[in-house]
């Protein structure tokens, strides 16, 4: 299928970064080439047949969710308008592709493994960064953090990078090099591009590759397939542990936890919190920093409140978030509401519903389907990384973020295949969840966030 090769290569490339460690590649445009590709090679297996020109169900909600924000961008940011459509259309673009470019199982499976591929990929490196020495890091302070190179002097504390060979104009930090020149925040480890954020590596490997890599050993089976996928599994929770992301830690127990629940019931909760325990005391941060970070966090909610009651309807506009507060949300739903008013957290939160939905129904009604025992393994895998994304979304601002657009068009992509073998298989928003929907953003917005914040005493 023609759509694949650009659909895996903008996988790799928006995640993996290879463009931005080997020079040569930097001369070409290759994430707007990609994207490109995969929308030709989607046209042309119309043209041939091999696909067909249906749409997934969440299409209209996602092609609603992105549009708002340009028509809010227009409204509040002109300025930035282009530059907001164009990212808009990307994201639509990476999601509309891979949502209708996989048709057939196979072609879910092949785009499956190009993610868990790549997630285990930024996952060793990762891994590798927690083990590695530490190393001078010069450059320009942003947001607190020292964003530059290290320049190979090694160091213990960061007054050893302050001798005569620094250089005066440079901000210095001591942290962990890894491969590709990779290095670690606060001894947190981290990746590069999108994911220089912790908390957004561990939220990335654990629903691409812990979820995925359950789902490949079950459809393996045998000794080597549990081995060898185990392996993989247990190099993404060390991942996890290592970039000391609390939230990162809950989903990475979430991630299996939604297998356990689906086998045992929801009795099963209890045991596995008393396990959790002593991981989330002994992995996650703890003291003055991860009490300040909450903190701050709390304080941006509070600010992204305060934007909705300036804008209800269009809020202050896409990626405007720091232009009104010195941090970003922090939380994907107050994000939403702050930047695209009731509206934007109304689509938003329909998106995510409606993935729910998808694969909550489609597991119940294949259950009874003959020879849908690999349908339903993906669609448990895309579950229970679902499960994690959502848990953890409500400490990061991933609205815009490309991991979970891909992540989206794969729930499409499996609803379409499901369909493909059950044609009256079909799930909708129908007019009593929208109105539980709004019902909810309204009872989120006008009384959970304002009395959780006032309980923290940021109102």
């Amino acid at each position: 299928m023609f759509a694949l090769p650009g659909i895996g290569a903008l996988i790799i490339f928006i995640l993996a970064r290879p463009q931005e460690f080997f020079p040569l590649l930097q001369r070409v445009p290759f994430l707007h080439l990609f994207t490109v590709f995969a929308v030709i090679g989607y046209v042309i297996d119309i043209r041939l047949r091999r696909l067909l020109p249906v749409a997934t169900n969440t299409l209209v909600w996602v092609g609603g969710l992105l549009l708002w924000a340009v028509i809010s961008a227009a409204i509040n940011t002109p300025e930035a308008f282009m530059s907001r459509l164009v990212e808009m259309a990307i994201l639509f673009a990476l999601y509309g592709t891979i949502a209708h470019g996989i048709q057939r199982f196979r072609s879910f499976q092949i785009v499956a493994g190009v993610l868990a591929a790549t997630c285990l990929f930024i996952a060793a490196v990762c891994a590798h960064q927690g083990f590695s020495g530490t190393q001078c890091i010069g450059g320009e302070e942003q947001d607190g953090n020292i964003e530059g190179e290290p320049d190979g002097r090694e160091c213990i504390t960061v007054d050893d990078c302050r001798g005569p060979d620094a250089d005066p104009s440079m901000e210095y930090r001591c942290e962990k090099v890894g491969l590709f020149g990779t290095y670690s925040v606060e001894g947190r480890v981290r990746y590069r591009g999108d994911l220089k954020d912790p908390n957004e590596v561990a939220l990335t490997i654990c629903a691409g590759g812990m979820a995925l890599l359950i789902g490949f050993a079950m459809r393996r089976r045998g000794l080597v397939g549990v081995l060898g996928y185990g392996s993989g599994v247990a190099i993404v929770f060390v991942c996890v542990y290592l970039t000391q992301s609390r939230g990162g830690l809950i989903a990475a127990m979430l991630v299996p936890g939604v297998y356990l629940i689906r086998k045992y019931g929801i009795g099963v909760v209890i045991p596995g919190a008393l396990v959790g325990i002593p991981v989330m005391m002994f992995g996650g941060r703890s003291g003055e920093a991860a009490d300040l970070s909450t903190e701050m966090r709390y304080d941006a909610w509070s600010a992204g409140l305060d934007m909705w009651h300036h804008s209800p309807i269009f809020g202050v506009g896409p990626r405007a978030f720091v232009d009104h507060n010195y941090l970003t949300a922090h939380n994907s739903f107050v994000l939403s509401l702050g930047e695209l008013g009731f509206v934007g957290l109304f689509l938003f939160t329909t998106v995510i519903f409606l993935c729910i939905k998808t694969l909550i129904v489609g597991l119940r009604e294949l259950r009874h389907v003959p020879g849908s025992r690999g349908a339903q393994i993906w669609g448990m895998s895309l579950l229970a990384g679902l499960g994690g994304i959502i848990f953890q979304i409500n400490t990061l601002s991933f609205t815009y973020h490309p991991v979970l657009w891909m992540y989206i068009g794969l729930i499409g992509g499996w609803y379409l295949a499901v369909r493909g073998h059950v044609p009256t298989f079909e799930v909708k928003v129908r007019l009593i969840d929208a109105a539980a929907i709004i019902a909810g953003c309204a009872l989120y917005a006008l009384v959970v966030l304002p009395v959780f914040l006032r309980i923290k005493g940021q109102m």
